[in-house]
């Protein structure tokens, strides 16, 4: 199937490859999307959305920008993502890009889960305080990342396009 992007035109996508979000991101109503992963964009991501061309987040994969992120599900939690106690998750967080690199921040707050053999993702709110919308990118452990570990993200899920 091929799908419009404003970033990068339109790209051809297996239909496997589509992840489907019943509930969609917080005040938006599109529930599919896909994940682009240009190599030159180092640890970041577009979450591209498969019925809006003008709807993409740019997210991160939370175990290579910040070891030991966990998040506890309820079992309804569980039951939409059709998780059981072997499902791999990955956790994606949106970044809020800026022109200065230290105002960068990643919402550890309301990561989006994502169970990959299933293709289905579901934002999640953490509530407690642990975590916060506006968590700062350039920790250390991000710092680590920007310097080569990148090669570590998972291409289980991503849509390598041509731009």
């Amino acid at each position: 199937m091929n799908v419009q992007t404003k970033r990068f035109g339109e790209i051809a996508v297996d239909e496997s490859r589509i992840i489907h979000m019943p509930e969609g991101m917080l005040g938006f109503a599109e529930k599919r999307f896909i994940l682009l992963t240009p190599p030159e964009l180092g640890p970041f991501c577009w979450y591209q959305s498969v019925d809006n061309a003008e709807l993409a987040f740019v997210v991160v994969d939370t175990k290579d920008c910040f070891p030991g992120y966990a998040v506890n599900f309820t079992g309804e939690e569980c039951e939409k993502l059709g998780l059981d106690e072997s499902s791999e998750v990955i956790f994606l967080s949106v970044v809020t890009m800026a022109a200065d690199p230290a105002a960068i921040t990643v919402n550890l707050q309301g990561p989006i889960a994502l169970n990959p053999d299933r293709m289905l993702a579901k934002q999640i709110v953490l509530e407690g305080g642990k975590f916060t919308t506006k968590h700062p990118f350039f920790s250390d452990v991000a710092k680590d990342l920007l310097a080569g570990a990148a090669a570590r993200r998972s291409g289980a899920v991503g849509v390598m396009t041509g731009a």
